[in-house]
């Protein structure tokens, strides 16, 4: 019991991390993330709250993973739904009080470094704790399940798929980029590093902590 409950205190940590990043992510200005860049698109162009549309978004991801994967999703994985709105929630919550905006390059740079280790930290957090996961890098896992490479080219499709929407959406309605530059590039790059070096330094720590590996006797 002691156990799950710890492992339930990890995950949820996890998840307010990852919303933190997310917020932060967009207080740069130099580009946001591929997951993020399509609600932010919406919200930047008709004025929206960015946790309510995010939590949208995250639906629509659970509906495109239940329709590639047919009879084969199954009803728990629903449980992302009310994860994506606590999610959302907590967004909300850090973009109303973390309202302010980097002036200079350095700034920028900074918070971009900082978002890119929170937001590393929060996702790598909740994966380890297999519970519920992203809904993101679950049809990202499912789009990699469904072309028999795994997941890594699935988060790429994934990604370039996000990329292109939130471009036309851009393009279409104003007729430049919202929300797309070089930190774009560099979130791509450098968050799976994040998650990487963090997973090796904590993974089997903090899985040992909550029950998922067995403590030698």
């Amino acid at each position: 019991m002691k156990q799950t409950c710890t492992r339930g205190m990890i995950y949820f940590i996890g998840l307010v991390v990852l919303a933190l990043g997310i917020v932060l992510n967009t207080k740069t200005l130099l580009g946001v993330s591929p997951i993020i860049s399509i609600p932010y698109n919406i919200c930047q162009i008709w004025h929206l709250n960015l946790g309510e549309i995010t939590f949208l978004f995250y639906c629509v991801c659970v509906l495109m993973e239940a329709l590639l994967q047919g009879r084969q999703f199954k009803v728990y994985k629903l449980l992302q739904i009310p994860m994506s709105l606590v999610t959302s929630l907590f967004i909300n919550f850090f973009d109303q009080y973390l309202n302010f905006l980097p002036q200079t390059l350095p700034e920028k740079i900074g918070i971009l470094i900082i978002a890119i280790l929170v937001t590393g930290i929060g996702a790598a957090t909740m994966v380890n704790m297999q519970l519920v996961p992203n809904p993101a890098d679950a049809l990202a896992a499912t789009i990699g399940d469904k072309t028999g490479k795994g997941m890594g080219l699935g988060k790429n499709i994934f990604d370039l798929s996000c990329f292109c929407t939130s471009g036309l959406i851009g393009f279409f309605f104003t007729d430049h980029l919202i929300g797309i530059g070089v930190g774009t590039i560099i979130v791509v790059i450098f968050t799976g590093r994040v998650i990487a070096a963090y997973n090796y330094l904590l993974k089997v720590p903090m899985q040992k902590a909550s029950g998922l590996i067995s403590q030698p006797v």
